[in-house]
């Protein structure tokens, strides 16, 4: 690519293509303008510094996830569907669950789009909005909390590293626990290991917070 034909979104997408291979830690200003074939310092007549870079690499990856919109979808439909696409987002582009954990990064308007098709959700269980806004950030906390066990087994995998093997939860439903076992454990002492895989889990726990946001909403109406 020659600097006349230098794009903002060209810079972007292939930010986005080295931190999908390689993470945030290998991205430069440098290796994009390597990868693109241009000097560097043309990249920063279109994205001013790479905080500037991330903001938009998450907004853009935002915008290729969207939340289907529209009226259609129950509020706890709405929460799934969340859980469901946010899932593929997170395995497809693993550095994403760092920048939208980081306020300055986050929020932009695609996610800000998201926000509200959820808020608007809650809005069926009658509650202020900023209640149904604090609902929506507690199933994003959810789903990127659930899923940061299975980034994270990848990541390091990708470093070379075994992610596998035993801890001491294994040891004591395997039966084998060299350390005592506590007492609010002990019914779990050779019980074996659970079959439910990170994606059921995630979903588990999202029908448990949806139980207890209708509990929530049906106690402050009745008051």
């Amino acid at each position: 690519m020659t600097e006349a034909k230098l794009t903002r979104a060209a810079i972007v997408d292939t930010a986005i293509e080295i931190a999908d291979e390689e993470g945030l830690d290998a991205l430069s200003m440098r290796r994009i303008a390597d990868r693109l074939g241009v000097g560097a310092m043309s990249l920063y007549r279109h994205i001013a510094n790479k905080d500037e870079l991330l903001e938009a690499m998450t907004d853009e990856v935002s915008g290729r996830y969207p939340y289907p919109g529209g009226d259609s979808h129950t509020w706890r439909e709405r929460v799934r569907i969340a859980g469901e696409i946010d899932w593929v987002l997170y395995q497809e582009h693993p550095w994403v669950l760092l920048t939208f954990a980081t306020p300055r990064y986050s929020m932009g308007p695609q996610s800000l789009s998201s926000l509200s098709w959820l808020v608007q959700g809650f809005g069926q269980l009658n509650v202020p909005t900023r209640e149904a806004t604090a609902m929506a950030f507690s199933v994003w906390n959810h789903i990127s909390g659930a899923t940061l066990p299975h980034i994270s087994a990848c990541l390091m995998a990708r470093k070379g590293m075994n992610p596998g093997g035993s801890n001491g939860l294994r040891a004591l439903l395997a039966g084998q626990s060299r350390e005592p076992v506590p007492a609010a454990l002990a019914a779990l002492n050779g019980a074996g290991d659970s079959n439910l895989t990170q994606e059921e889990l995630l979903f588990l726990g999202l029908e448990a917070l949806c139980d207890g946001f209708a509990a929530r909403a049906a106690g402050s109406t009745s008051i």
